[in-house]
């Protein structure tokens, strides 16, 4: 029987074993035949699939002689009784020798219950809180994080400091569950005026929710607003009442009204070749020079310049909102790059596809996934939170090209282990760091420089807790020569 080879515009792994299941080929043609997939031959035709395009296949040369049964060396019981399924429809074979093949019977009720029931061998996963995002309550006195190990928000008091023999601090309240619309939580702001909790999810979770003052616990935010696929950064602009986020996968900024609610529209878009924007994580805004600050990881593709009312393309809802960023999908294939980390400079009002002011990039700066930005308007200096490189980094704010940083908080006195926030307390001239990799919040004077121990520490474990830095955990292999586990996030 001929077979055919499919090729797909930007398809993802289960688009392309979507379409394998989905085409039967009949002489030179191909018809797609699941439901939710356009119908119709492929000859001559662009075919959609979902939010894909099948736009060519080719038929494979003919094969002569008997063809092996496709049975997996792994199969199943179970793995063999849906295949027999799939080819003949009531439980049987139907095609070539699996005709005479009788399937095999179907599990009991019991005993599918007894697997589902079956408990793990081992089970890896960090207990304790993982700070993530931080932000500072100057009025009422409390720091905040954005914790992604559970989930959670999580408050303390600004002058919380643990005890070097105690095994964590508790928590002033905690917000966390099925109805908070938290997810992989990685950014948090507080809005000065009211106490009110902006929280955002980068991989999972599309929403922004917001939390009242006093609200604690598995409890739905007061309202909530739907934002694109990988948020990474969250920073206002109290005077425009606006709220700039990064999106990751985009390589994008958008700007929101600070109280809308559910679609809220999206106000501006940075998002362009132009602009720079590759991967950004951090935001800040200087409010002393109307600027924005945004820091990149560095991988990036090319795609449709961004125009209102033809975004789109995303993931999920993304590929239904005009006013969202070109999403990934309908990125350039081959496309794909990898540049060095920066930090990029653009107007507060900055919109479409937009050249920076200016960067901040080269082996000088220090830069390695530069994740937090914060600023100090008054000292006229930016603070980087560098994952990778376990440091903070200090650069005037009128830095640009490749240079090297004025300060460098690192070493194993700061507790600074993989930092993903960082925020600068302008009213007590403190600097906080949130460490991912070693469970804590430091807190050090603005000036901090070099292998420094912390004015105050937060822990949510043990100094010597081990941190399995699980970080939205994807795809999992096992190193048999090493007996290891490896595990990409």
């Amino acid at each position: 029987m001929p077979t055919s080879k499919l090729r797909l515009r930007n398809a993802s792994r289960r688009w392309w074993l979507g379409a394998l299941l989905a085409v039967v080929v009949a002489g030179a043609g191909a018809v797609l035949t699941l439901p939710e997939f356009a119908t119709g031959p492929l000859s001559g035709k662009t075919v959609r699939l979902g939010n894909e395009r099948l736009v060519a296949f080719e038929p494979f040369p003919e094969m002569n002689g008997p063809l092996c049964e496709l049975t997996p060396a792994s199969a199943n019981e179970e793995m063999l009784y849906a295949l027999a399924v799939q080819q003949g429809g009531s439980g049987s074979a139907s095609a070539g020798s699996a005709r005479s093949q009788q399937a095999p019977p179907r599990p009991s009720e019991a005993e599918r219950e007894a697997v589902r029931r079956r408990p793990p061998l081992t089970n890896i996963t960090d207990p304790l809180f993982g700070f993530a995002g931080i932000t500072v309550d100057l009025a009422r006195n409390e720091v905040i994080f954005a914790e992604e190990n559970l989930s959670t928000v999580v408050v303390y008091d600004r002058l919380e400091n643990t005890p070097p023999s105690a095994a964590m601090s508790e928590p002033k309240r905690m917000i966390g569950g099925e109805n908070t619309f938290l997810e992989y939580a990685c950014g948090v702001y507080v809005d000065p005026a009211n106490g009110d909790i902006y929280a955002i999810n980068n991989d999972t979770m599309n929403y922004m929710p917001v939390f009242g003052r006093d609200q604690k616990g598995n409890v739905a935010p007061k309202r909530k607003i739907a934002t694109p696929h990988t948020t990474a950064g969250i920073a206002a602009d109290e005077a425009a009442q606006e709220i700039f986020l990064t999106i990751q996968d985009d390589h994008a900024v958008v700007v929101f009204d600070k109280y809308g609610v559910e679609d809220a529209p999206v106000k501006r878009v940075i998002q362009g070749k132009k602009t720079g924007l590759a991967d950004p994580h951090g935001i800040a805004i200087n409010t002393k020079t109307n600027e924005i600050i945004v820091t990149n990881w560095g991988t990036t593709n090319d795609r449709p310049a961004f125009e209102p009312g033809k975004g789109g393309g995303g993931f999920g809802r993304g590929a239904r909102r005009t006013d969202y960023p070109v999403g990934r999908n309908r990125a350039y294939p081959a496309s794909g790059k990898i540049l060095p980390p920066s930090i990029t400079f653009y107007p507060k009002n900055a919109q479409g596809d937009v050249a920076p002011l200016r960067v901040i990039q080269g082996p000088k700066t220090m830069l390695d996934w530069p994740t937090s930005v914060a600023v100090h308007p008054e000292r006229g200096e930016i603070f980087v939170a560098n994952d990778t490189g376990h440091s903070i980094t200090v650069y005037p704010a009128d830095a640009h090209g490749d240079v090297a940083p004025i300060r460098v908080i690192a070493g194993p006195r700061t507790m600074v282990r993989n930092p993903t926030g960082v925020f600068v307390d302008v009213k007590n001239n403190e600097l906080w760091s949130a460490n991912f990799g070693s469970h804590s919040a430091t807190v050090f004077p603005i000036d901090a420089n070099g292998n420094v121990t912390p004015k105050r520490i937060i822990r949510s474990g043990p100094p010597d807790a081990g941190s399995p830095m699980l970080g939205n955990p994807h795809t999992v292999a096992f190193d048999t020569k090493r007996d290891e586990l490896l595990v990409a996030n």
